[in-house]
């Protein structure tokens, strides 16, 4: 089948089954055998990172004394392991729109703004989906998604490579730039934990939650993408083991009761991970 046709199938499907992602999920969980098919078809050898937002790393490192002194421009983010894997890639496609954004309708987010896809997969993306670009635009494609304030997700996604119809999974690498309302991995609770598991925090940063400084305010509440907070008793309680820790929370927390912590080797442990997922400087 021609790659466009098979591209323009695809989308119709997606934007028909999307929002019965949930129930599937859960049907997945009660259903193990069903689990495992799922798992062949869609999600076999993910491994796939959420990064904190930067602006929640640099909120959380503000140094009060009596003002806030911002942290330096040229202090290491989560954004700069997009941005080391963008530099090494010899290819970067830029869909035209979020498929998940499309397919819910989303009036909070732009829609225009899609997924990053590199390597060599990449290549054989079908044209009416979007198009090749340059580093510098790629680039540049990352610092729109942070400003916008999307959550970016990076890492090897089998889905992707199947509904796209670029060949193996090995050649693309995925960078999505997810809003709290429509991302896929919203319905990541409800998986079976071997699927959901394939979806993991960015390696070395964690949460500091201050019970003392919350007010239960539940605007934490209402921005967390994988339903990781309850409000009990006037607090924030936090799930850490549902949490993936995009750190829209501890952006939008106003009495900085909730941190994000980033160690310094948390740049380089990320993108060594990623590197072995797909080489993206293959031709």
């Amino acid at each position: 089948m021609p790659r466009n046709i098979f591209s323009e199938i695809s989308v119709i499907i997606i934007k028909l089954t999307f929002n019965s992602r949930f129930f599937l999920a859960k049907t997945c969980r009660k259903v193990p055998p069903l689990a495992k098919l799922v798992d062949k078809l869609f999600f076999e050898g993910d491994d796939i990172q959420v990064l904190p937002r930067d602006a929640a790393i640099k909120s959380s490192s503000e140094i009060e004394i009596n003002k806030s002194i911002q942290v330096p421009e040229n202090t290491a983010l989560p954004s700069d392991v997009l941005k080391e894997m963008i530099m090494k890639s010899k290819y970067h496609f830029i869909m035209n729109s979020c498929i998940c954004r499309v397919s819910n309708d989303c009036k909070d987010y732009s829609q225009d703004l899609g997924c990053l896809f590199l390597g060599k997969g990449s290549k054989r993306i079908s044209t009416n989906l979007g198009r090749a670009v340059t580093k510098l635009e790629a680039l540049k494609h990352v610092d729109k998604c942070q400003e916008a304030g999307l959550v970016n997700i990076i890492g090897r996604n089998k889905i992707d490579s199947v509904w796209l119809n670029t060949g193996p999974k090995e050649e693309l690498l995925s960078i999505c730039s997810c809003c709290p309302c429509c991302c896929l991995w919203k319905m990541t609770p409800q998986l079976p934990d071997e699927l959901g598991n394939s979806i993991y925090p960015m390696i070395g940063v964690e949460i500091d939650y201050n019970e003392d400084l919350c007010t239960g305010c539940g605007n934490c509440r209402e921005v967390c993408f994988i339903l990781a907070i309850e409000i009990l008793e006037d607090k924030a309680d936090i799930d850490m083991e549902k949490c993936r820790i995009c750190g829209r929370c501890a952006e939008i927390c106003s009495k900085r009761a909730i941190k994000i912590r980033m160690d310094d080797y948390a740049i380089q442990r990320s993108v060594e991970r990623v590197k072995p997922l797909v080489d993206v400087e293959r031709e």
